[in-house]
């Protein structure tokens, strides 16, 4: 079960962090990983279900509960397979070539959400420095702040920060080095 290459994704801020976060547990072509959902969600689409959440199991799943627990701490985290189940149906199964964009719910700075855009506009396969990222959005000084939101993205793939690269090739990546490689060779193949 994997992501097709066609997936269109919309970033949706909040205003606040929600006050629930709908989770599961899901098995991928590329391990495990954690899904938690939003609903509603503000702006135009009230009644629509967005993802908030989406991380690699990087240990087990009690260290990926307690990890996105920290990171979203005015949010409740309730298990529900079959709200998770509905948009990782649409994410990856069905009719992927027709289907609409994948809803995106992102908290952060104005910061922090125009870097998350400027990764989702990357091109599949394509990757990029830190410097190079920071350039692309008029911010060529701003590098470090430019890592920092990186580091802050809550929704693995979809918000591709598995595509920016250290200018040293280092390999960094939360979820490891090996992944990270994985993931780029994968949509390389695609392309």
């Amino acid at each position: 079960m994997w992501i097709s290459q066609n997936t269109q994704v919309r970033l949706e801020p909040l205003k606040d962090p929600p006050k629930t976060i709908r989770y599961s547990f899901l098995k991928t072509k590329f391990g495990q990983m954690m899904m938690g959902v939003i609903s509603p969600i503000s702006g135009d689409s009230k009644d629509q279900v967005a993802i908030g959440v989406l991380h690699f199991v990087d240990k087990n799943n009690v260290s990926t509960y307690n990890e996105v627990q920290e990171r979203w701490p005015k949010s409740e985290l309730c298990k529900d397979d079959d709200a998770v189940k509905l948009v990782a149906d649409k994410l990856f199964g069905g009719d992927k070539e027709n289907s609409q964009a994948i809803l995106i719910a992102i908290y952060g700075t104005d910061f922090q959400l125009s870097v998350w855009q400027a990764l989702v506009n990357m091109k599949r396969g394509e990757t990029c420095t830190y410097s190079q990222l920071a350039e692309r959005m008029g911010r060529p000084t701003a590098v470090r702040a430019v890592a920092s939101a990186v580091a802050k993205n809550e929704v693995a793939i979809l918000i591709p920060c598995h595509r920016v690269v250290s200018q040293n090739g280092a390999s960094k990546y939360h979820w490891g080095a090996a992944l990270k490689q994985q993931l780029l060779a994968d949509e390389k193949s695609q392309n």
